[in-house]
């Protein structure tokens, strides 16, 4: 069988930025858990991947936000399997409001990884026999390799984060969405109150795990593009790069008294 998995949310305080718009982690959290439900429902989920040696981990994501959901807003997140390769599964996801104004959309690539040597594998027969809805129109397919993948990085910011025991998920690696959260805190002061995420597109290349020390660095691209590079900070190993793209967020900022 195939399934479509639909979950709808009312956003609270604690989901929202200092502007009353859903945060981006939040809202990849929630993505996250409703593609968490899909796999259940198919039989592959953390637990049934677990129990036969295997583990899920996220390769590509591109997250574009057309319009910010707000404090309060009643939202519809929909997400379901587009493609099955032999070593990759693809994943869309839409956000919707009440009316079916589109909020944001998404596209991801999965792969799977033996828990004893944490490799990628091919994906197990009980994967690649899934069937993919019909009747969806699938975003574009992610390229494996973006262009912002070899292009030379020069850093212009950077600090350094330990990856503490709450980054850690089920598969005993940092959750997808904690390094986005420290990649967006390393974004200016100017930007992050005067702009808003418009898209962000993220590769992930590699695990970390608790206690790790890595090192986050930004390059400004364009005037309203960023490109970002997490990795371990011994080793120098790549651990995710990312471009995101930013536009003007339309509030004013107080002046600060004294």
């Amino acid at each position: 069988m195939a399934f479509i998995q639909t979950d709808t949310f009312t956003l609270r305080g604690y989901e929202c930025d200092a502007f009353g718009r859903m945060s981006i982690p939040a809202l990849m959290n929630q993505m996250q858990e409703s593609a968490n439900r899909n796999a259940l429902d198919y039989g592959i989920g953390i637990a049934d991947l677990v129990g036969q040696g295997f583990g899920w981990m996220l390769m590509r994501f591109r997250l574009r936000i057309h319009q910010y959901p707000r404090y309060g807003q009643t939202i519809r997140l929909t997400t379901y399997p587009t493609a099955v390769e032999k070593y990759f599964i693809y994943r869309d996801f839409q956000v919707r409001a009440e009316d079916d104004t589109l909020l944001a959309d998404a596209s991801s690539i999965w792969l799977v990884f033996g828990i004893e040597k944490r490799t990628m594998v091919p994906l197990p027969e009980f994967i690649r026999n899934l069937k993919t809805p019909t009747g969806i129109d699938p975003l574009p397919k992610l390229s494996l390799k973006p262009d912002f993948q070899t292009m030379p990085f020069v850093a212009h910011l950077e600090k350094d984060v330990e990856v503490g025991w709450f980054s850690i998920d089920q598969n005993h690696h940092v959750n997808n969405v904690a390094y986005v959260g420290w990649l967006l805190e390393s974004v200016t002061d100017s930007w992050l109150q005067t702009r808003e995420l418009a898209e962000i597109d993220l590769v992930y290349r590699t695990e970390s795990h608790w206690r790790d020390q890595l090192r986050i660095e930004l390059a400004t691209e364009t005037s309203d593009t960023l490109v970002h590079r997490i990795s371990q900070y011994e080793s120098g190993k790549e651990v995710l790069l990312a471009r995101s793209r930013w536009r003007d967020n339309g509030f004013v900022i107080p002046a600060q008294e004294g």
